[in-house]
């Protein structure tokens, strides 16, 4: 039986709002919030494992409504934005989305956005936790490049799970249903105009966003839970337990400004130092040159899961030893028990001398030393598929 979940109250103020769609989705009555983007958010409905088997046993809806996408626009975004990202903008073509890192001076990440390719001139990055649009604004005004960058009014929502195809055919007919891996498409839904994606996750997905989103985002809600209800839709949040399976980092959690590409396990190929200069370039060419000095591995862990695996979340980083040190050497950023594989899964941030796969380690809990071993992060993959683009 899991453990109740810590009660632990959002102290609401004009500096936590809550999403558009917050008044349609808290009517499910959710257990527990959180604060992402300095809004209010539906963490929990019921209990982590409920979640995660609807999620991989059927549909869920989400709402994302605190994931507002930034739009660049302008006669210069191609250009600003290619000099913001470390891959390479111009050869996405119109109607296409790449997964890309916003990087610092020092190679750090700022973010981990999908950028959407709506027009030859017009943007809309889907971002990560950081203030991101601040930060485009800062490089903005200090390139002076001419581009208008602005939030845009919409309320986010994802349908996921092995049925969401059924839902999103039942409500936007094949064309959107059949979408393929990183491609958007403009459509009408019922009496909303909506902007659709898929993205990378461990299920199948689909996000919806309803355009003049202020205005119509509770209804929109109520429009897509009424289609999915002959297909057993759930009302949930984003699982915690399927990210960490399927090998998906979480920005804030697993990767911060003092983590470089580099030392993301298998997403190094996303920068592409071949391109004009982008923020971060020199100091990447330099790591790439001499190695990361740290790097972000998949370890699985011994023994039954103590309480703060619960939900997949860590209120804090746990200490990673090698074996027989009394100073750590590392920690895991994220942890859970997997119920595809019945063993502890998770993240870790060591030194490379200490991160080739099946390298023993000891990991701090509070219920006492547990061994660990690293492993290839992604766990379990039911699409088959790595991020494509």
């Amino acid at each position: 039986m899991s453990p109740e979940p810590p009660t632990v109250p959002v102290l609401r103020s004009l500096r936590t709002g809550t999403t558009i769609s917050f008044p349609a989705s808290s009517r499910y009555r959710p257990r527990a919030d959180t604060v992402f983007h300095r809004k209010v958010l539906p963490a929990l409905y019921s209990d982590p494992l409920d979640e995660y088997r609807a999620s991989t046993e059927g549909v869920v809806l989400w709402d994302i409504g605190t994931e507002i996408p930034i739009e660049v626009s302008g006669p210069a975004a191609l250009e600003f934005l290619d000099q913001a990202v470390t891959r390479d903008l111009p050869r996405c073509p119109v109607g296409e989305c790449r997964y890309v890192f916003v990087t610092d001076q020092h190679g750090g990440i700022v973010n981990d956005p999908v950028v959407v390719r709506l027009q030859a001139q017009r943007f809309w990055l889907m971002p990560s936790e950081s203030d991101l649009l601040l930060w485009l604004r800062a490089l903005a005004a200090a390139t002076e490049a001419e581009v208008v960058i602005q939030p845009v009014d919409t309320a986010p929502l994802q349908v996921r799970g092995p049925r969401a195809r059924e839902v999103v055919r039942a409500l936007a007919g094949d064309e959107v249903a059949d979408l393929p891996d990183y491609r958007f498409a403009r459509t009408r839904i019922d009496r909303f105009e909506v902007v659709t994606r898929t993205g990378f996750s461990g299920e199948l997905g689909y996000e919806l966003m309803p355009l003049d989103g202020s205005r119509t985002g509770p209804a929109f809600w109520e429009t897509v839970r009424a289609a999915g209800r002959p297909f057993g839709i759930r009302v949930a949040a984003p699982s915690q337990i399927r990210r960490i399976e399927a090998g998906i980092f979480s920005s804030g959690v697993d990767m911060t400004l003092e983590t470089d590409p580099f030392e993301l396990t298998g997403y190094g190929w996303m920068v592409n130092l071949r391109k004009l200069p982008f923020v971060g370039r020199s100091t990447l060419v330099r790591i790439a040159r001499e190695g990361p000095r740290f790097e972000v591995v998949g370890i699985t862990i011994e023994g039954d899961p103590p309480p703060e695996f619960w939900g997949g979340l860590l209120v804090e980083p746990l200490p990673v030893f090698r074996p027989g040190d009394t100073e750590p050497t590392g920690r895991v950023t994220s942890a859970c028990l997997s119920p595809a594989l019945g063993w502890i899964i998770g993240f870790a941030r060591l030194p490379a001398t200490a991160a080739a796969p099946d390298t023993e380690l000891v990991v701090q809990t509070s219920t006492g030393l547990r061994r660990a071993r690293v492993v290839p992060t992604l766990f379990v993959d039911t699409e088959k598929r790595r991020v494509k683009s």
